[in-house]
């Protein structure tokens, strides 16, 4: 059970906005850069037209990040099932944490433009995640909710 570090890198001044401080985008920008990198690994090479979208999200801000500070992003996978997948990052500086983003992912054919299974090889890739962190505190759920 621990975080695996996804992405480093540090805090640059195209991030700053113009209150002078790092904003709601950059920092999922940030989240979505160790997604990425969560999926290519899980999807290897077999289906080009299969990606992700982010169905959910959740930001929270803890301590201000300054220019120049590094960042490292460490995650948990939170949960799956046959065609989504739970992710939350720490976005770290030292021992801060920063900020956390949680996002529920959907499996994605961009060819048949729906929803599909994962492969068998994102499903094992999933299977072999650490079990979540037990300070890994979720506040999105994988289970379906009704229909609004």
């Amino acid at each position: 059970m621990s975080w695996v570090s996804v992405w480093k890198g540090a805090v640059d001044a195209d991030w700053i906005d113009e209150l002078g401080h790092v904003g709601f985008l950059h920092h999922q920008r940030i989240a979505d850069i160790a997604a990425l990198d969560i999926w290519r690994r899980a999807k290897g090479e077999s289906q080009p037209a299969v990606e992700f979208v982010m169905t959910e999200t959740h930001v929270r801000y803890i301590r201000e990040l300054h220019l120049g500070m590094a960042v490292e992003v460490a995650s948990a996978l939170l949960a799956h099932d046959s065609k989504r997948f739970q992710l939350l990052h720490q976005i770290r500086s030292g021992d801060d944490i920063m900020c956390t983003v949680e996002t529920l992912n959907l499996c994605f054919d961009t060819q048949q433009r729906k929803a599909v299974d994962f492969s068998a090889e994102i499903a094992a890739s999933f299977k072999a995640w650490p079990s979540p962190p037990e300070d890994a505190r979720p506040m999105l759920s994988i289970k379906r909710k009704a229909d609004w």
